[in-house]
């Protein structure tokens, strides 16, 4: 009995999986889509209040029924002829025999939209829409191209007659896939309008800048100890506050500005030979470097504004080493760029001489690493760093 019921079930699983395969196999029904191609017209204004009263004046003395009846102004507009045959003047040898742009173009999309797998080109009952508009030019078209599903719109700012092959396929592509359309853009189907590329650009203003500041450098050296001069020197961090003197150029471009600096930085502190008789003592003695960086502005228009930066720092770092038993001192160099962040604050932005306090962070990418028989340097050196500064 049992083997009969495990027989019958299998069958019936068979025969549901037999009839049910083809259904569940099938793929699903295309989506229809309907196309519109809408030629735009224009509305010519007609002759000018002025003309109209110089025609009545003419026309005095003419029958009534000649005499020109005056328009209101809400009737000197009205829609032109058809532009149909004008859009499509030079367009001859590129489309068919007796059509117009417009049937012409909507039976590529047809044609394209037929061929995009899952999709159907219909003439009534559709799921969704691509509506297209040509608005004409004096050579050629702009057109307009949406499709209701996603709301995508992409457009082509001069299309020419021979062009509107390339342009339905490309826009069916971008609108069905919901790309933009120069991601469409393959050997044989590039418009001439993407070539056509704005040359205005954003006019900036651009200043001479002189800053004066201060740094907080860090880093371990070797230090004679104060307490013995005859201590060999032992290695501590040791905190430097060179001051600064910059010079350069910044550009100021809307949201966005941009500088390019020369600094000098001076040493503040140095130590006697008398301190350190074995010599080996490290002192800072200054540095030099050239900024580039890049800001953006919080308030581009306001009287003042903050801005934040980014940017790099090329510079050179010198140190000076005492000479064992000498009045004298041994010079090390270092160096390499620098990775810079920036705040600072612009104020009395509206006058010709404007100011700017600034804060900057630098932090080497490079490690100082330089001796001689004096003395040596190994260390990360980075530098917090503040200026006020003119911009001309």
């Amino acid at each position: 009995m049992r083997r009969n019921f495990l027989k019958i079930s299998i069958a019936l699983t068979l025969g549901v999986l037999f009839l049910a395969g083809p259904a569940l196999a099938a793929p699903p029904p295309n989506k229809r889509i309907c196309v519109e191609v809408v030629l735009q017209e224009v509305a010519e204004e007609q002759q000018q209040p002025q003309e109209e009263k110089a025609a009545e004046e003419s026309a005095e003395g003419q029958t009534p029924e000649k005499k020109k009846t005056k328009k209101y102004p809400w009737e000197r507009y009205k829609p032109s002829p058809s532009l149909q045959h004008v859009a499509s003047e030079g367009a001859g040898s590129y489309l068919p025999i007796g059509q117009t742009p417009v049937v012409y173009l909507k039976r590529l999309f047809e044609h394209f939209i037929t061929h995009e797998k899952g999709y159907e080109a219909v003439g009534d009952k559709c799921d969704e829409r691509i509506r297209v508009e040509l608005y004409p030019l004096a050579e050629g078209w702009t057109a307009f191209a949406r499709y209701t599903q996603n709301g995508r719109e992409e457009r082509a700012d001069q299309l020419f007659a021979h062009e509107i092959s390339q342009f339905a396929e490309r826009a069916v592509h971008a609108l069905l896939r919901d790309v933009p359309i120069s991601d469409t853009i393959k050997r044989d189907n590039v418009l001439k309008s993407d070539s056509m590329k704005s040359v205005q650009r954003i006019k900036g203003t651009n200043h001479f800048v002189i800053g004066l500041g201060t740094q907080l450098r860090g880093g371990e050296f070797k230090t004679a100890v104060d307490s013995n001069p005859m201590a060999p020197p032992t290695k501590e961090i040791r905190l430097f506050t060179p001051m600064t003197i910059s010079t350069g150029y910044r550009g100021k471009f809307e949201n966005w500005g941009i500088e390019a600096m020369l600094q000098l930085g001076i040493g503040t502190s140095k130590t006697a030979s008398s301190a350190n008789e074995l010599g080996g003592h490290i002192d800072f003695g200054g540095d030099a470097g050239l900024m580039l960086h890049f800001l953006h502005y919080i308030r581009p228009r306001g009287i003042t504004s903050f801005y934040l930066g980014a940017g790099a720092n090329f510079e050179l770092l010198w140190f000076s080493a005492i000479k064992a038993g000498e009045n004298d001192r041994s010079w090390l160099l270092g160096g390499g760029l620098d990775v810079d962040l920036i705040c600072g604050w612009e104020f009395m932005r509206a006058s010709a001489v404007q100011f700017f306090l600034q804060a900057e962070v630098n932090l080497p990418a490079y490690v100082i690493d330089n001796e001689d028989n004096h003395g040596g340097i190994h260390t990360w050196f980075p530098t917090a760093s503040v200026k006020l500064g003119v911009i001309f």
